[in-house]
């Protein structure tokens, strides 16, 4: 649902954005990334629908916590297919509390009809995945710590307070894949902020833009500041 009264202008910047937390009055939201992208929107009293002039590309907000028919943790879901009736290729989700600018930056990517390259002519929602490691770069360049396990790849924000997991899946349709996690704890304990998760086949560009979203250094704008706990943070007053 896009937002029809936003209040004043936010009062502070915080850094790093993945410890900055949701804002019902974020400056930049899914929603509004969506509607300029010009894909339909659906309305209903428990969420709403929006999807793309193909129907390839489909995104629901799920607007509260309540239970079914309303999911009590995620608030977004992306999926894709090759016709509306299709099958879904792959499916990302969100939680409630995950800040919007990072929610905001996957469905910017995946609304993106830039041309780029593809495979058998298919759309880049589409394409197959690659190497884990293409998405993780944005990881590597801004320092975040690989932990490799026996089954999983982990990256750690140099605060530890952030984690981009990948565990790749066995190979069942003679393609390999991976379920990717990302998500952000308190410092004070082990309480989960948020997660993102996504299915094997999401298209690696997308996980990348992920990885890029959640590293990017720029402060992001908050009207009110994270609950105590939360870990160091930068803050600098708005004039």
């Amino acid at each position: 649902m896009q937002h029809q009264n936003r209040p004043h202008a936010p009062r502070y910047l915080i850094s790093p954005r993945y410890l900055a937390g949701p804002d019902p009055a974020a400056v930049t939201t899914p929603d509004d990334v969506l509607a300029a992208a010009g894909w339909n929107a659906t309305h209903d009293n428990c969420h709403t629908d929006y999807r793309d002039s193909s129907g390839q590309r489909h995104a629901r907000h799920l607007h509260d916590r309540a239970e079914p028919p309303c999911k009590p943790l995620m608030a977004w879901e992306f999926t894709a297919s090759p016709s509306p009736r299709a099958r879904v290729a792959w499916t990302a989700w969100f939680s409630h509390d995950t800040p919007p600018e990072i929610t905001a930056s996957f469905a910017a990517t995946l609304a993106d009809n830039t041309p780029g390259l593809t495979l058998e002519d298919s759309p880049r929602h589409l394409l197959p995945p690659q190497s884990p490691h293409k998405a993780t770069e944005a990881l590597a360049t801004a320092g975040w710590i690989r932990d490799i396990g026996r089954e999983d790849d982990s990256w750690y924000a140099p605060n530890e307070q952030a984690v981009v997991v990948t565990a790749t899946t066995p190979d069942t349709s003679r393609q390999r894949g991976a379920n990717w996690l990302c998500a952000a704890r308190r410092a004070t304990d082990a309480t989960v902020l948020w997660v993102a998760v996504a299915s094997p086949a999401t298209p690696t560009h997308l996980i990348a833009a992920l990885c890029r979203a959640v590293t990017d250094p720029a402060p992001v704008p908050r009207h009110t500041l994270p609950g105590p706990g939360i870990g160091p943070l930068i803050v600098t007053r708005c004039p």
